[in-house]
């Protein structure tokens, strides 16, 4: 081989030796490293979006318990948009003279990679209709279903979910508000807090159920005989919609509900006319027509066994939640927190010490720490659940954001 082609073989080998160089950094961008680029991302920007999430509910429990105004923004998932780029160079130096052995000595290769990350997201308002379905209508009764059937803590759900209990054989409800927590309660705060404490007792034991009640009895509605003969001359003695006039029986239905503000329907058995009332016929069962004071589907806590109402509720709002809470914290101090049956629901440190906490936040001028992470086996004294309050509020804030939440049927408990 002449000098020219062993210059030739020595110059393939280097471009050779650099090329697979080049290879070997370039798959550090392979599928694998990619993954894990994503991954970390994703972590990041998750960890970064729930604190502020959480960040916001704990802010607003402070206001609240300095009577402050709550505010409420809308924050959008984070998303990053990854750039990447690669850029090589090589430089190749004059080949020596008398074929040296090492011609390329003075030529170098490098490939450099260039990686960035910018998150997008937004933080905005809520608007009038969002804050007025999402944050300030009375929670679904299925959502507390839905928890309470997936064994979220029975204390935790009762206290911050339900704004008032009508205990069985009660006509008035009694309202949760945060003052049977206070120095000196009412004798009728301390009567019925001592009840409900019963029955979340009860509740934890497996012993109570939370549902729709059972509906209500024709006897229980106070139904009344409505005579037929009105809707036949208001119909014309044509059946409805016809074509022969009369006009619609739906109508005149709503018509005479609206009138006499009570709920037409027919009765559950064929039982023959109480004497001094008209014969009906209303239908080819013979079942009376009765005007009855008007149901409300009606949810509560119910006796696991027999199925007996216990008490029906009414549930709470979000930002009643965060008000309740904040009540908590008036009627107690960071040394001697509010205890609720056996638990502390929200509780403020001033300092960290030496514990892991999950929120840190400012407000008025002082840093709390919030949500400590409690030792295994520490079981002294009652226990602090605002991580787990914090969790469930986390939870429903987000949904009070999305359009499924905002588009479920409005709750008839208020």
């Amino acid at each position: 081989m002449g000098m020219v082609g062993k210059v030739g073989a020595v110059a393939g080998l280097a471009l050779s030796m650099m090329s697979m160089g080049g290879c070997a950094i370039v798959s550090d961008l392979g599928a694998t490293g990619l993954a894990e680029n994503i991954e970390d991302n994703a972590a990041t920007l998750n960890e970064a979006h729930t604190r502020a999430m959480t960040a916001i509910i704990a802010i607003n429990v402070m206001r609240a318990r300095d009577r402050w105004p709550t505010n409420y923004t809308t924050l959008s998932g984070i998303k990053s948009n990854p750039t990447l780029s690669l850029n090589g160079s090589a430089s190749f130096g004059p080949l020596g003279l008398g074929n040296a052995p090492m011609p390329f000595a003075g030529s170098s290769a490098s490939v450099s990679r260039n990686e960035s990350a910018n998150a997008e997201y937004s933080v905005n308002p809520f608007s009038n209709n969002d804050k007025t379905q999402g944050l300030l209508k009375p929670i679904q009764p299925e959502q507390m279903q839905n928890y309470w059937l997936a064994g979220w803590p029975r204390e935790t759900l009762m206290w911050l979910f339900v704004d008032a209990v009508t205990f069985a054989g009660d006509a008035q409800p009694w309202y949760i508000d945060g003052d049977e927590f206070s120095a000196a309660p009412s004798a009728i705060d301390a009567a019925n807090t001592a009840r409900y404490f019963e029955i979340i007792r009860r509740a934890k034991r497996n012993e109570i159920d939370f549902g729709p009640l059972p509906s209500l009895t024709l006897d229980q509605r106070d139904c009344k005989p409505y005579d037929p003969a009105y809707l036949r001359e208001t119909l014309g003695g044509a059946a409805p919609d016809s074509g022969r006039g009369g006009g619609n029986m739906v109508d005149t239905i709503r018509t005479v509900e609206g009138l006499t503000g009570r709920q037409m329907v027919f009765a559950d058995d064929t039982r023959a006319a109480r004497s001094g009332e008209p014969q009906m016929t209303a239908d080819r069962f013979n079942r009376r027509l009765l005007l009855c004071d008007p149901v409300e589907p009606a949810w509560g806590f119910i006796d696991a066994r027999t199925g007996q109402a216990i008490a029906s509720v009414r549930t709470r709002s979000f930002d009643d939640m965060i008000y309740f809470l904040g009540e908590t914290l008036r009627n107690g101090t960071e040394e001697k927190p509010t205890v609720a049956g056996d638990v502390i629901l929200f509780q403020t440190y001033p300092e960290r010490t030496d514990k892991s906490f999950a929120v840190r936040v400012e407000h008025a001028g002082r840093v709390y720490f919030i949500a400590p992470q409690a030792p295994i086996g520490d079981t002294d004294g009652p226990k602090d659940v605002t991580g787990n309050v914090l969790s469930l509020l986390n939870q429903l804030y987000l949904l009070a954001q999305s359009d499924e939440f905002l588009r479920a049927p409005e709750s008839r408990l208020r």
